[in-house]
């Protein structure tokens, strides 16, 4: 990748930060940022991609959840490996704060075995819990004399989150099975009703390929492929299994997310579109009846940009990439 590439991936991932609306640390599981869920998938075949998304996750009246993701990961010939950069944005409802995370791994150590190899990961998401900066700004601006302050909310969290990462990847032509492990560690800033904690958490990842390519050709325009996460954290348990189908440049899908803490059984679908590189993803569900304790929905909105490697020479310009 050249330095104008990265400086405009760099760009949209600023850009995006800045016009992305605000959220939280609430334990969502995105359906397009594979990095969160496993940072070991970066620059996988030494694609270099940009994953984007929101997604929007509603329990009851006081319990609402909204959360912006923007991540870019690449291979690096120097690195010998991928590197992958991870920002998102939450907000929490009922205590009216935001959250800002930013994160950085790499992806590397291949282990080849037979068919298949093993990439290992490593890095840390910093993660910084801050008062709305909408209402901060408010209500520094507006003359309290006549109109009322605008209310902070019940609760008024100032925290910082270490959330190293360390993840395994085993991966073939045809499947992808990933483990990530997070350390968590909460420390507060000032006054706060958090209390300073470390925990573990861990990410069970199992997918079908679906660029089944033989000699960089499709074998076939449909493609077919079966996804599951797990999530387990202290405070969270949540699991996702997800099918996909591709057929030229439409996608279809159908999940069921369990959000086993908060007893929600979600039922949802994803409708897409693709052209060349880029994929836009709908994914809307809501909660089944009868089984889960609240009338849940949720609906997420992503777009993908996926840059295939490329070989370039002044000298020789039109000549195949070398494997």
């Amino acid at each position: 990748m050249r330095i104008s590439p990265k400086i405009l991936v760099f760009c949209i991932l600023l850009f995006s930060g800045w016009t992305g609306h605000a959220q939280n640390e609430t334990y969502l599981l995105p359906s397009n940022n594979p990095i969160e869920i496993n940072p070991a998938l970066a620059g996988l075949n030494k694609n270099s991609s940009y994953h984007t998304g929101n997604q929007y996750s509603y329990l009851n009246k006081e319990q609402t959840y909204n959360l912006f993701y923007a991540s870019w990961d690449a291979y690096s010939n120097r690195l010998k490996g991928g590197v992958a950069l991870n920002f998102s944005q939450g907000m929490l409802s009922k205590q009216n704060i935001t959250t800002t995370s930013v994160g950085f791994y790499y992806s590397g150590f291949p282990i080849k075995i037979n068919n298949s190899k093993i990439l290992l990961s490593a890095g840390t998401d910093v993660l910084a819990a801050t008062k709305h900066w909408a209402v901060a700004s408010l209500n520094n601006s507006i003359p309290h004399e006549n109109i009322p302050p605008i209310q902070q909310g019940e609760s008024f969290f100032r925290y910082y989150i270490f959330k190293p990462k360390f993840a395994f990847l085993w991966t073939n032509n045809a499947l992808q099975i990933g483990v990530t492990s997070t350390v968590v560690h909460t420390r507060n800033v000032a006054i706060s009703l958090i209390e300073p904690t470390t925990i573990l958490g861990y990410t069970l990842y199992i997918s079908k390929k679906m660029d089944n390519r033989v000699r960089d050709l499709y074998s076939r325009p449909f493609e077919l492929s079966p996804e599951l996460v797990v999530f387990y954290h202290e405070e969270a348990t949540i699991a996702r299994l997800r099918l996909l189908a591709e057929y030229t440049d439409k996608t279809w899908g159908v999940f069921v997310h369990n959000n086993f803490t908060n007893h929600i059984t979600t039922l949802g679908g994803t409708i897409g579109y693709r052209h060349n590189f880029v994929r836009f993803n709908l994914n809307a569900g809501m909660a089944i009846p009868g089984i889960s304790d609240y009338n849940a929905w949720m609906c997420e909105l992503s777009l993908t940009i996926i840059v295939p490697p490329f070989s370039h020479s002044k000298y020789n310009p039109w000549a195949p990439a070398k494997n």
